[in-house]
């Protein structure tokens, strides 16, 4: 039976939330926090930077919320708005009202959260199953997106994921001690070193029973019905998947898709090569402003 997003009690909530607020604290830029109502209930997104380029929307991975993006959305909203939602569903701000059953539900959300916002067309991009979130998003809705990017994707989004990382991720969840999430995020991104008011919010997570679709691999049909311009990103290093075959697969199969795939780095991509990544994100954003008007 489909669910909705909850916290197992107030006591999870109130811890939660004052983890979050700490991390929310560390905003470098000036913002707006805005509630957007969608069919699955409100969105909490915050708002930064201006400009006249269509903005960027940026989708955080798994259980993460929008704060994720503090350390980069300077650079990001130098010259353009950025709004950094919550994901319904997920850990946040956001109240779930009703249940969202698959990628056409994700896919409304978006244009709900972006009607809500009087944004016609916006440059949507992920991280981790963030990523998966950008590309269902893409598959019913690239009329809305001016653009599409992944972030190292998730491990379900081009392929079946390899037995040994649901392992440790199962291992991990059965108890998840402090000890064992930052083993595990050694291991997942070697080049993220969470600040303390990270892993408080990281392992507040915990009190939350979260309620969005899990990944599944894109079929090639999906994946040709992304007709948006789109940039996929991989570290050559990941430990979820196999990015030379996943970036066959997104050649293959995606219209207009540029891929990248960058050495000694894996799917820490964006924390340990930002001064990479985000001005190629950027150069991609801006070539693309005009061609969905």
């Amino acid at each position: 039976m489909p669910k909705i997003g909850r916290f197992t009690s107030d006591k999870a909530k109130d811890t939660f939330l004052r983890a979050y607020d700490a991390v929310a604290a560390k905003w470098p830029v000036p913002s707006t926090n805005l509630d957007v109502e969608t069919a699955f209930g409100t969105t909490r997104i915050r708002k930064s930077g201006a400009g006249d380029g269509a903005p960027i929307v940026l989708l955080p991975g798994i259980g993460g919320n929008g704060q994720v993006w503090f350390r980069f959305v300077e650079e990001l909203a130098r010259d353009r708005v950025v709004y950094t939602p919550d994901v319904i569903g997920w850990a946040g701000y956001c109240v779930q009202t009703a249940p969202l059953r698959d990628t056409g539900d994700i896919a409304r959300w978006m244009a709900d959260v972006l009607d809500g916002l009087a944004e016609d067309r916006v440059h949507l991009a992920g991280n981790s199953l963030g990523a998966w979130l950008a590309g269902a998003i893409a598959v019913h809705r690239s009329d809305r997106l001016a653009s599409m990017t992944m972030f190292e994707p998730s491990a379900s989004t081009f392929a079946r994921p390899r037995p040994g990382l649901l392992f440790r991720f199962i291992m991990a969840g059965a108890r998840p001690t402090p000890e064992r999430m930052r083993k595990l995020n050694q291991w997942l991104m070697p080049g993220y070193e969470m600040s303390d008011e990270e892993f408080e919010l990281a392992t507040a997570i915990r009190g939350f029973r979260a309620a969005m679709p899990w990944d599944r691999p894109f079929t090639d049909a999906e994946l040709a019905a992304i007709t948006a311009p789109a940039l996929v990103l991989f570290g050559a290093r990941t430990v979820v998947s196999d990015p030379e075959r996943a970036a066959a697969r997104a050649r293959r199969h995606i219209p207009s898709a540029e891929i990248g795939i960058y050495q000694d780095v894996g799917h820490d991509l964006l924390w340990a090569n930002p001064q990479q990544i985000i001005p190629r994100f950027l150069t991609f954003v801006a070539d693309h402003d005009q061609v969905r008007t």
